[in-house]
């Protein structure tokens, strides 16, 4: 064995990683981004928790509770005369509990149970408040929640995000090789030459890959709702549209990495730092309200971010076209494919 040689390769191979900006960046950079972004995303409380209060409580009792709960950095307290009202703004997406203080001493909450991460820092909050006003013995009821079970699961939270995950990575992943292989042998030059316009060339590649987009989403909501016995409340349709809108977005941004990269390897590099960020910034495995406010912008500009509000929405509250959260979605997703299929025409168009 000739040492000589071996680091002669050596050297060489590292002098042509430091001549690839991108294939440095991809080493260096992208794992360093990868752990910035897992610890600003996973495991923070959330804020900004609205939650209403209906105060009929003894006056000292209630002084020292809702002096607690005031001071909480996740809630922001706000007040109803009638639990009717409470509950109203629950049922309007407005509010996450409603913590009735009651003449007799006693604390009565009902929540929205849709996000059990949300769900744990109010009855935490909650508790810290009871232990300050009284050693921790108020008896407490929980009512039945307005939304969700009264003892959710995670993975009810957790599959409306991982079927966004799952339509969004796929879909751009399946439609990001669609150019690489025919610049390569030279298919996609004959197009062009045939007088073909850019723009009919990403409409025939959506057509073709919306037939295998429809049977993914289909496979996905069929195992979430048969194989894990995940609840669908609202319509099985809506929820279909909006990961089928989705997916089409989703094919946009892979026809953008597919008409930017020269090969195969590279796409899979372009692919890397969106799908990542799609994962930990869009609520999927944490809730959105738990992110720095700096961040909170970022994940809201996502188009996962919005689906998979939107699925929590259909899936466990059975909302419909009526919510924002619901019909925001599908104005997000249009909007961000319109935005790729404009860049993915003018890419292709400068390089043919």
């Amino acid at each position: 064995m000739n040492f000589t040689r071996i680091y002669a390769i050596a050297a060489r191979k590292f002098a042509t990683l430091r001549r690839d900006k991108r294939m440095f960046g991809f080493i260096v950079i992208m794992p360093a981004l990868q752990i910035l972004l897992f610890g600003w995303a996973i495991g923070g409380a959330p804020t900004g928790i609205d939650v209403i209060v209906i105060d009929d409580g003894p006056p000292a009792q209630s002084a020292v509770m809702i002096g607690h709960l005031e001071g909480s950095e996740s809630l922001v307290i706000n007040y109803a005369t009638s639990v009717e009202s409470a509950h109203e703004s629950i049922e309007d997406g407005n509010a996450w509990a409603a913590i009735h203080l009651q003449s007799n001493g006693d604390i009565e909450l009902t929540m929205d149970n849709s996000n059990q991460q949300i769900s744990n820092v109010i009855m935490i909050e909650v508790r810290n408040a009871m232990q300050e006003a009284s050693g921790g013995q108020l008896p407490m009821s929980i009512s039945e929640p307005i939304y969700g079970e009264r003892d959710p699961s995670f993975i009810d939270f957790l599959a409306p995000g991982i079927m966004t995950l799952v339509c969004f990575m796929f879909s751009t992943i399946l439609t990001s090789m669609a150019f690489v292989g025919e610049r390569h042998d030279g298919t996609l030059d004959r197009i062009f030459a045939t007088g073909t316009k850019p723009m009919e060339v990403l409409f025939g590649h959506l057509t073709a890959f919306t037939l295998i987009l429809v049977g993914q989403v289909t496979v996905v909501i069929a195992i979430s709702a048969f194989g894990f016995d995940i609840p669908i409340v609202g319509s099985v349709l809506l929820l279909f549209a909006v990961c089928l809108l989705l997916g089409w977005a989703a094919m946009c941004l892979g026809l953008v990495v597919s008409s930017k990269a020269k090969s195969e390897f590279q796409a899979m590099q372009l692919n890397m730092p969106m799908l990542f960020p799609a994962l930990l910034l869009s609520g999927i495995l944490w809730p959105v309200q738990a992110l720095p406010n700096w961040l909170q912008p970022v994940s809201w500009a996502l188009p996962t971010t919005w689906t998979a509000e939107a699925c929590r929405s259909i899936m466990i509250r059975g909302w419909g076209l009526e919510s924002e959260s619901v019909w925001m979605a599908f104005i997000a997703n249009a909007l961000f494919a319109v935005i790729m299929l404009a860049i993915a025409c003018r890419t292709l168009k400068v390089k043919s």
